[in-house]
């Protein structure tokens, strides 16, 4: 029994080390599903996966310099980024429009099924509001919907961070609009902003 315990305890060093040395990652979330070009010290790097609108790309450890182009702005943004070892994680914003909110989704999709409740809204733990600036990314948040995981246990909590433009990720924006960043029309806050409050509106109206 000693032997088995400690051969586990080899492979979770190996492993741990494995992941300790290996490279961290760059989170990118486009609006719109958007074309953007990540350059690393020079160099174009390509998308190591993509999920909807979550794009991820690999970073060696150490001190890199990035460039982050967003088609459909033309908005170039710099960012100097330490990769400090593989658990690293950095979420690089593309836009000078784009602000972050972190929601707590545990008790709204998990609390006695794998789908979301309507009527239980996800409460936000966090606002990223500095445009320009590498976020660090907390430890379980994921970034659609689709990433997160089927089940979790008791003790779990989990996060989804999205993206909204910074006028409404304020501490007094309205709350409703801002839990518009977890519906399929997200991306119109930042396209028609009025015209999506407008329909929302039409329709609360008309029941």
């Amino acid at each position: 029994m000693g032997i088995v315990v400690g051969t586990f305890a080899i492979f979770g060093l190996v492993a741990l080390a494995y992941n300790y040395f290996g490279n961290g990652t760059l989170h990118v979330m486009t609006v719109g599903n958007g074309t953007v070009e990540l350059v690393m010290d020079g160099k174009p790097v390509q998308a190591r996966s993509k999920q909807e609108d979550h794009l991820v790309f690999e970073a060696s450890r150490g001190r890199h310099e990035v460039k982050l182009t967003d088609a459909s702005s033309g908005t170039v943004t710099p960012f100097s980024v330490e990769v400090s070892n593989g658990f690293t994680e950095l979420l690089l914003p593309t836009r000078k429009d784009q602000c972050f909110l972190r929601f707590d989704m545990t008790e709204a999709a998990y609390s006695g099924q794998n789908t979301l409740h309507k009527n239980q809204s996800p409460t936000v733990e966090d606002r990223y509001l500095k445009v320009g600036e590498a976020i660090i990314l907390p430890s379980n948040t994921y970034l659609t919907l689709e990433e997160m995981p089927e089940k979790v246990s008791s003790s779990e909590r989990v996060y989804l961070l999205r993206d909204l433009p910074c006028d409404f990720a304020g501490e007094g924006a309205n709350v409703g609009v801002q839990h518009l960043a977890l519906s399929s029309r997200a991306d119109e806050l930042f396209s028609d902003p009025n015209g999506l409050i407008n329909d929302l509106r039409g329709t609360n109206d008309d029941q």
